[in-house]
């Protein structure tokens, strides 16, 4: 085969290339956008949120500022993290988790005003919601990590810190999930003297959807159009 022939066979690669990672970053968003209502669900049962959300949502009790706006600074100071950790190695495309996480704090505002009507006022109808907020959750994160374009933040220190000490993902996430919430707790206690925003509700979201993510990876098939 010739030089030419290569190049011509090549060409219509191309805008397949442009497309399947086009759609990719689109469904990326979609899962973003689809957290931000497992994350407001979760508000809403009252029976405690997630464990990403955890720290935004006992600051807003605490304050008059929005969670979303928390959210944005909590992936930020994780953002920052990754790039103390890994230095010279941080590759500079994943600067655009810093806009991923913006999306996600304007959406997570966006949802909860969307979902204010929620108001559970008995336990298995709190306990209902919160199942329901992770299953939306698992979902969200399912359509986030699958296309391998970006990640957040939240998820994106436990690949760092997973690939610096060589540690499994899986255990790093876990050990990063309750860090966040032990933070969480103790802000809750010195801010509002209280215990607010951790309860099962937080238990139930850090197995539930985990083993939602699974599930969907295990048994949906995924479009080729939109694999790396």
């Amino acid at each position: 085969m010739t030089d030419a022939d290569a190049a011509a066979d090549d060409a219509p690669r191309a805008p397949n290339r442009v497309r399947s990672l086009t759609l990719r970053y689109l469904t990326f968003f979609l899962g973003v956008f689809i957290m931000s209502f497992g994350v407001a669900l979760s508000v809403h049962a009252i029976i405690g949120t997630t464990p990403i959300s955890a720290i935004p949502l006992v600051l807003a009790f605490a304050t008059t500022v929005s969670v979303g706006t928390y959210v944005i600074g909590i992936n930020a100071v994780l953002l920052t993290a990754q790039i103390l950790i890994l230095r010279r190695k941080f590759e500079p495309i994943q600067l655009l988790q810093l806009p991923a996480a913006i999306a996600f704090g304007a959406a997570c505002d966006l949802a909860l005003w969307l979902t204010s009507g929620y108001a559970p006022t008995t336990y298995p109808e709190q306990l209902g919601l919160s199942l329901l907020g992770s299953v939306v959750l698992g979902i969200g994160v399912w359509l986030q990590v699958t296309p391998k374009v970006l990640m957040l933040p939240g998820d994106g220190i436990s690949v760092v810190i997973s690939r610096v000490t060589g540690r499994e993902f899986g255990g790093v996430k876990i050990l990063m999930d309750s860090l966040l919430v032990v933070i969480a707790i103790v802000l809750s206690f010195i801010l509002l003297g209280e215990l607010r925003g951790v309860r099962e509700g937080t238990v139930i979201a850090a197995i539930l959807v985990g083993w939602i993510v699974r599930q969907l990876q295990r048994r949906v098939p995924w479009p080729r159009i939109l694999s790396p």
